[in-house]
């Protein structure tokens, strides 16, 4: 048998195959899956505004919003794409292609951190799981304008560096942790949330129990990361804002509130359930998180950096079950470096197992407790990663009907630009150049609450005929939340459907 993992000729193929499948699943049909909707579509607004009118905002037919979707990712996305917007024409393919070069950079990164961590077997199981697995959807992730993917990508190159920081005197690399940490914090919000505790709380660490690296290793990642942090946020009450600085900052508050600190006893049973379930590591968070546990508390160098991820990880997922809205994408960050504790696991539990069959078997039948501990660490892997993986390959290959591109065709040969449409699917803000009139942003979160603790309904507070618009466009969001359920129901003429869109006309009101 080759040893792929020793060999350099099977390395080679090993490295060379697995590049050429994640390359492959990032690209193919890149603008049909996944479909582009809501969070997608309200973020690109930022880069098609700054590119056609030099605002960094949203924009709907009364003009520039301000402090929407432009906080919700930060300038290392939105900057890029609209580089790439100006260069070669705004499109949802040159959109997707910068997140595209964040995820081949991310699984690059990670396996390389990994590979510190454990050596390459272990790497190669860590990013398996990372590409694979269905909790953590890097791939669908990776192939939309998220914030996470990105994020992700400069959190594992900082990291990378605190790991050489460890056995280096220079401050270079802990200047370089602290700017990875500090791009990840920008890019996405969250990221900053968890960051930035997880940093103090390991120096606190070490202070108090390891006691083996100088201050430096946290002060100074501690202090560039809120840098950078605290730099964008001033640059956005300075600069970005409609009004002065103190006005923009009662602005941004009243953007910033969201699903971040909800404490819900019923979400709080949704999240355990979540995590506890088949989509994360097949069912193995609790071992995962206790072997986790185990490595973090020696007082070695390897265990204080086994604490530093666990410190991250079970902080996370702590405000992830206690405090969010429990979507699993906010548990995205701890899942991604519970991932390496999951590697290890399996990697330990393999050992110098000898898994061919024939001897596997007669292993077996001699009693060897090793053999089934490393048959069971395999099948987990392959349920872990490589069976959601094969899911996720059909859908890339399969992806569903373009049903929001076809409208937006439509639109484009059916309705004049200047013609006010009313929607809440701000993808069609994206797809085409027509007048537009969306809901206000603060509305979003009032239909949030109302879906996932039955707050006010978000129709209660929105008259959708204020904007006079001739059309309205209902869609996949719009129908989730029910905006437009009273609206419809008192008169407009249904026109046309592509999938779960559909075309209103306003009916106007007899005399």
């Amino acid at each position: 048998m080759i040893n792929f993992f020793g060999s350099k000729p099977g390395y080679r193929v090993l490295a060379g195959l697995a590049a050429a499948i994640v390359l492959g699943l990032s690209l193919v049909n890149l603008t049909l899956f996944p479909r582009t909707w809501f969070d997608e579509g309200s973020h690109l607004h930022v880069p098609k505004t700054l590119v056609t009118y030099g605002v960094y905002a949203d924009y709907s037919s009364e003009g520039f919003r301000y402090f929407g979707p432009s906080i919700g990712i930060g300038p290392t996305v939105m900057l890029p794409i609209a580089i790439t917007f100006k260069l070669f024409g705004v499109g949802l393919l040159q959109a997707r292609l910068i997140i595209v070069a964040y995820l081949l950079v991310a699984a690059a990164g990670f396996f390389a951190l990994a590979r510190a961590f454990g050596g390459n077997r272990m790497a190669w199981l860590a990013t398996a799981i990372l590409i694979g697995s269905q909790g953590l959807s890097l791939l669908e992730l990776g192939r939309q304008v998220l914030g996470e993917v990105p994020g992700l990508a400069f959190l594992v190159l900082g990291w990378l560096a605190w790991v050489r920081a460890e056995t280096s005197a220079r401050p270079r690399e802990l200047l370089l942790t602290g700017a990875g940490f500090g791009l990840a914090s920008i890019t996405k919000n969250q990221f900053a949330l968890l960051i930035v505790p997880a940093i103090f709380v390991a120096g606190l660490a070490n202070l108090i129990y390891f006691r083996r690296l100088p201050h430096r290793y946290f002060v100074i990642p501690l202090i560039v990361t809120l840098a950078f942090y605290g730099a964008w946020q001033m640059i956005v009450l300075a600069f970005l804002g409609p009004g002065s600085f103190s006005q923009n900052w009662e602005l941004l508050k009243q953007f910033s509130a969201g699903a971040a600190f909800v404490f819900s006893t019923d979400l709080i049973q949704r999240a355990i359930g979540l995590l506890i379930g088949p989509d994360v590591f097949a069912g193995w968070i609790a071992p995962v998180l206790v072997y986790g546990v185990a490595l973090a508390v020696r007082r070695t160098a390897e265990g204080q950096r086994w604490a530093n991820v666990m410190i991250l990880v079970l902080g996370g997922l702590a405000w992830y079950t206690f405090a969010s809205i429990s979507w699993l994408r906010y548990a995205f960050l701890p899942l991604v470096l519970a991932t390496l504790v999951a590697a290890k696991l399996l990697d330990d539990l393999i050992g110098n197992a000898d898994l061919h069959p024939r001897r596997a078997w007669s292993a077996l039948r001699g009693g060897d407790v090793r053999t089934p501990l490393a048959l069971s660490a395999v099948a987990a892997f392959a349920l872990m990663s490589l069976l959601p993986l094969a899911l996720t390959a059909r859908n890339i290959l399969r992806p569903p009907a373009p049903d929001v591109q076809n409208l937006a065709a439509y639109l484009n040969a059916n309705i004049p630009k200047d013609v006010l449409i009313e929607t809440w699917e701000p993808e069609l803000g994206f797809l085409t150049d027509h007048n537009y009139h969306f809901p206000p942003h603060a509305l979003l979160d009032t239909a949030v609450r109302n879906v996932w603790q039955g707050g006010p309904a978000p129709s209660t507070l929105y008259d959708p005929g204020s904007a006079s618009a001739p059309y309205i466009i209902v869609g996949p969001f719009a129908k989730y939340t029910g905006l437009y359920n009273d609206y419809l129901s008192s008169g407009a003429e249904h026109t046309q459907s592509f999938g779960d869109y559909d075309i209103y006309r306003r009916v106007p009101a007899t005399p």
